[in-house]
């Protein structure tokens, strides 16, 4: 196996471990089951809630995979699979999104990256994501698009024919910008593109309903940026 990197290994479990005890109102994230990856420079790990009496959920609300970068070519990423509803012993069951905590959530875990990352999440168990990419809904104004955008991307790569049959589930990509030009980049042809989609997009279903008032709330954040810079 070669020369194990000792200070690579410590350096990205430290990372790692730096979302222990991060909030997430009136819940904290505890970390557990990390392991070495693939290559030296991967580390799994998973993601539980805990309640305020210390207690973890019996299931992991996100299982990643964290890759601290190789040379000048790849930069770090993160590849996770989130279960917005996890269990605890009392059979009480939280939902991230209906109590607002899925924000913060990949907000923190996009914090581990830095400029010109990216992170990716399965979404083969979100049905509403799934079924909008599906129907040629922009990124941006499906939840999990939401949610990465939220947490400072803003280029996506929607994984849904892998290529060569190694890049596993299907996933959504989200970027973040390099420096400020490639972020301005980005945000006009996210405007662009959330623009046509109002304008072109007809349906009458809840979930276009849902798609284009996300897609309004995106647009106003790029109007706010864009003013201010």
């Amino acid at each position: 196996m070669g020369q194990v990197n000792v200070k690579l290994v410590w350096t990205m479990e430290n990372i790692i471990y730096s979302l222990e005890g991060k909030s997430l109102n009136g819940y904290a994230l505890h970390v557990d089951n990390v392991s070495s990856g693939r290559f030296i420079e991967e580390t799994n790990f998973e993601l539980y809630l805990e309640a305020t009496d210390g207690r973890p959920s019996e299931t992991p609300v996100v299982k990643g995979k964290y890759f601290s970068g190789r040379g000048e070519v790849y930069t770090p990423w993160l590849e996770t699979y989130y279960d917005n509803r996890v269990k605890f012993k009392s059979s009480k069951v939280v939902d991230l999104s209906e109590r607002g905590l899925d924000e913060e959530l990949v907000k923190h875990l996009s914090n581990l990256l830095p400029a010109g990352s990216h992170i990716m999440v399965a979404y083969l168990n979100h049905e509403e994501t799934r079924n909008a990419l599906e129907r040629g809904v922009p990124a941006p104004a499906t939840p999990l698009g939401r949610l990465l955008w939220k947490a400072g991307c803003t280029w996506f790569k929607d994984w849904y024919f892998a290529e060569g049959f190694r890049e596993g589930d299907i996933k959504l990509q989200g970027n973040k910008p390099l420096n400020e030009e490639h972020r301005r980049k980005d945000l006009l042809e996210t405007r662009k593109e959330l623009t046509r989609f109002l304008r072109e997009e007809k349906g009458d279903e809840r979930s276009f309903w849902d798609a284009r008032r996300r897609a309004k709330d995106v647009l106003k954040d790029i109007a706010r940026e864009m003013s201010t810079s």
